[in-house]
């Protein structure tokens, strides 16, 4: 909690605005998960989610539901005068993304993937030179930064050093991702290998810092044969990639209680007992005059035609009458997959020579990157009249 006052800072009122008691939050994730489960789109009403949440932290649900309602986590859908219907605020699935990378990460994730986005963003031509160096300036602070709480925890207890190394892991990424922007920026933007070669400097720099305090924790390990300071990856890299002599090393001094006594005869015939497998069972074989209930062949059929009577219906509303109608602005209105809907309505109907329509398909190709739907090609629907 310590960590979300830290990120909610910037933008808090007062000093106590942030919960201190982490369970309350388990208000906010019950209510993100009612959404994700059960709304189809029209939102829910308060009376569904407190059947859903339940009793998920601390305190009554009428209480965070109203204050969910006053910061804006959850919203009352204008088009539903007559009954009180809920949404989600997108903002607020973000907020509960990061909040639980914080948990784990202390920030430095936040770093890895704004250098991510920052090549990607250059790579894609949608940043300028000045916007750039912004972004490679506010990188470098961020790193200087974090360098700094790794040297300042040389002379803190130990207890802290492990805290601090599990909120900076992946450090060599952090390198690689860094020199992968750099590479980038000198590609496209010559003039700023200044900013480039000091953020450059600073991930060297953060990186040594953050060796540094994994080799005083192997260190310390290493004196006090106190194998839970490792990480859980540590275990794993050294399993694949250090050879056997050098892991049976590790227990060179360690004693081992001598094994167990053998079983005696009766305990093995006993044992031998329990896990004798079960005899087979021979079931008769089911008789052969079993009236058939139910034809899937005449059922295959009866979906067939309600499908074709379903699209015929469809499409004839579509057409309100005309002989032929262009789709393009529908199918960009519809939206995805909403626009995957209709062609393949289209289609099916177009293919069916039980229907009167036919179906054109442009060699055209509409593309806007903004849209939900990115490309298309024009298509037309025509009414063959008489068929």
């Amino acid at each position: 909690m310590g960590q979300v006052r830290a990120f909610v800072a910037p933008v808090a009122n007062e000093s106590d605005a942030v919960i201190k008691d982490s369970d309350v939050i388990e208000w906010a994730r019950a209510v993100y998960r009612t959404f994700g489960e059960l709304d189809s789109g029209d939102g829910l009403t308060m009376a569904e989610l407190e059947n859903a949440c339940g009793q998920a932290a601390p305190g009554s649900f009428e209480n965070r539901f109203e204050l969910f309602k006053t910061m804006g986590l959850v919203r009352r859908r204008s088009d539903h005068a007559d009954v009180r219907r809920y949404v989600f605020n997108p903002v607020g699935v973000a907020a509960l993304l990061v909040f639980d990378r914080l948990a784990h990460s202390g920030g430095v994730q936040e770093i890895l993937i704004s250098l991510d986005q920052t090549r990607r963003d250059i790579a894609d031509g949608l940043l300028d030179l000045g916007e750039v160096e912004e972004r490679l300036t506010s990188l470098r602070h961020a790193l200087s930064i974090s360098t700094g709480e790794l040297l300042r925890l040389r002379s803190r207890p130990l207890e802290e050093v492990r805290e601090g190394r599990r909120n900076h892991r992946g450090a060599d990424r952090l390198l690689g991702e860094a020199r992968a922007l750099v590479h980038v920026v000198e590609d496209r933007f010559p003039a700023l290998s200044g900013s480039s070669g000091r953020l450059i400097s600073e991930a060297l720099r953060y990186a040594a810092a953050a060796n540094e305090l994994v080799d005083r924790l192997l260190a310390r390990a290493r004196t006090e044969r106190d194998f839970s300071m490792l990480e859980p990856e540590q275990y794993r890299t050294a399993a694949f990639h250090s050879d056997p002599d050098s892991l049976a090393a590790v227990f060179a001094g360690t004693v081992f209680d001598p094994p167990a006594a053998l079983l005696g005869p009766e305990q093995v015939l006993l044992m031998l007992e329990q896990h004798r497998p079960r005899e087979a069972r021979k079931r008769p074989p089911l008789t052969l005059d079993t009236p058939m209930l139910d034809n899937p062949v005449e059922h295959a059929r009866e979906r067939q035609d309600r499908l074709r009577e379903r699209r015929k219906a469809v499409l004839r509303l579509r057409l309100r009458g005309q002989p032929e109608l262009d789709l393009t602005a529908e199918l960009l209105a519809a939206g995805w997959p909403g626009a995957v809907r209709l062609v393949v309505e289209v289609l099916g109907a177009a293919s069916d020579p039980d229907l009167p329509f036919s179906a054109q398909l442009s060699d055209d190709l509409y593309v806007d990157s903004a849209a939900p739907v990115s490309y298309l090609s024009p298509i037309t629907l025509r009414f063959e009249e008489g068929t």
